[in-house]
């Protein structure tokens, strides 16, 4: 995942390609394009404009340039990334690629290790733990309270063998109980 800080969008860096503007002639590298995934035509199209756009600002409008070699944003230096542009504001704005996770990551049980590593469905957790403060303070409770919500989810079932392509839609219901860590023993009896 990276971001633009200018224009705040936020991309998968798995989606964005890159590529040197290099002069036929020379063989200096004066500059980079990023252009969206797509169909090579209009990766290429995009990639000529950004070009087209870069080396008028460089004086030296219509000079000659090598064909584009794309690369996977993943794959840039840190070099490289202070001089890639955004596809959004056309500087270069991006940060450097990090990874990115929709499930909510928690630990089970009383110790806090690689074994007890548990992801918490974004679906149902998000809204708990977003509005935490908000049902605390409209249902005037104090800690150890819980929460729970009931809400559809939705999941596509694919069966190769058959070639069947089907969207689930399941109702699923989630209990949160928040408790203070050190009377958390005293107040589970399971």
């Amino acid at each position: 995942m990276v971001d633009c800080k200018e224009t705040k969008l936020r991309y998968r860096a798995d989606q964005l390609f890159f590529s040197p503007i290099i002069l036929a002639d020379s063989a200096e590298t004066v500059g980079y394009v990023c252009v969206q995934e797509g169909n090579d035509a209009d990766m290429v199209k995009s990639a000529k404009k950004q070009a087209k756009k870069f080396l008028k600002a460089a004086d030296k409008a219509g000079a000659p340039y090598e064909a584009f070699a794309f690369k996977d944003l993943t794959e840039a230096t840190e070099d490289e990334m202070g001089k890639i542009p955004s596809p959004g504001s056309g500087k270069p704005t991006l940060t450097m690629p990090r990874d990115f996770n929709l499930m909510f990551q928690t630990n089970v049980g009383a110790m806090s290790d690689a074994s007890s590593v548990a992801y918490l469905r974004p679906e149902t957790a998000q809204g708990i733990f977003i509005n935490f403060k908000n049902a605390m303070g409209t249902s005037r409770s104090k800690i150890p309270f819980g929460v729970a919500q009931i809400g559809k989810a939705f999941r596509n079932e694919i069966t190769p063998r058959n070639f069947i392509f089907r969207s689930r839609e399941f109702e699923q219901m989630v209990g949160r109980a928040f408790v203070w860590q050190t009377c958390h023993s005293s107040l589970v009896s399971h």
